[in-house]
């Protein structure tokens, strides 16, 4: 599932420990933190609490609302839409109407859809450095690293 041009993804990547307890609830903080959902103005880490109420309270098929969302969470409609299209903009979830799921039905497809876009981003990113060592007279063979 492709992400609409109209919300360009947000791509963030950090290389965290993962979480030392088995726990569900760390693994999502994890993921969210991963792919830098958290910013040092959300210091409540609203967005992963979300996320966490989405992936628990969401039916696959039908989602959830943002009031349903507001009212779980005790916040405010609109400061729950906010959160909600950083999440979109991260590609962890998708509006389906007035409803919010998981952007692949389910976690693991979710986390295999965002690895495509990452894919797709790099394959244009290399094509683009091609061109640009192509203008700039770079040779096409990196002989450092032979060496390595």
């Amino acid at each position: 599932m492709a992400v609409s041009r109209n919300c360009p993804m947000r791509i963030v990547v950090r290389d965290l420990d993962a979480p030392f307890d088995d726990s569900p609830v760390e693994y999502i903080e994890w993921v969210c933190e991963s792919l830098g959902i958290v910013t040092g103005r959300d210091v409540n880490k609203t967005a992963i609490t979300l996320f966490r109420v989405i992936v628990e309270k969401s039916d696959y098929r039908y989602g959830i609302s943002s009031t349903d969302l507001a009212e779980e969470l005790s916040m405010s409609r609109g400061a729950v839409i906010n959160q909600l299209n950083k999440l979109i903009e991260c590609g962890l979830i998708r509006k389906s109407g007035r409803n919010y799921t998981l952007r692949g039905g389910n976690l693991t497809r979710t986390m295999m859809e965002i690895r495509e876009d990452f894919d797709r981003l790099f394959e244009r990113l290399e094509k683009a450095a091609t061109y640009m060592d192509n203008c700039f007279g770079f040779p096409r063979e990196n002989n450092i690293y032979k060496k390595l």
